[in-house]
């Protein structure tokens, strides 16, 4: 006849507090029939017994879809943005923008042509020497001579 019940001296798999991780230990002391003190194998720490955790069941997944990522009002504006210059520069013709130079004046609705942002469209005039203009990317204020 076989004993199976655990006594002291007898090796347990146990959560070491050192190690922080499940390893084999060495019963030290017994409460009743459970281990009450342990001693790690790998580390030599003594410590209270912290028995392994159960793996919990994974959850079954509902087929409900991707989950579509939430909008900011900062990504609104950004499309609303991107619409406005889609209507705007796919009208004009990109054969009359101007070039973009610090230099020059410019009028609401100009069509004008970036080195760095492409091309855009004049929106507002700011006194005294400030114009904003959108392009693809946004709306960006760039010096200017009204």
């Amino acid at each position: 006849m076989v004993n199976t019940e655990k006594q002291a001296g007898d090796h347990v798999d146990a959560r070491c507090t050192r190690c922080k991780e499940i390893t084999n230990h060495t019963i030290i002391a017994m409460v009743e029939e459970k281990p009450a003190r342990v001693r790690c194998n790998t580390c030599g720490g003594d410590h209270n017994y912290r028995p392994p955790r159960k793996v919990k069941a994974a959850k079954t997944a509902v087929a409900k879809g991707p989950k579509a990522p939430r909008r900011t009002a900062a990504d609104r504006k950004r499309e609303a943005l991107q619409e406005e210059w889609q209507d705007a520069a796919g009208q004009a013709d990109p054969g009359l923008a101007v070039a973009y130079n610090m230099e020059r004046s410019f009028r609401l609705n100009d069509l004008v042509d970036h080195p760095v942002f492409g091309v855009g469209v004049v929106k507002e005039l700011f006194k005294p020497n400030k114009v904003e203009i959108l392009f693809a990317t946004g709306t960006k204020a760039l010096r200017c001579k009204l």
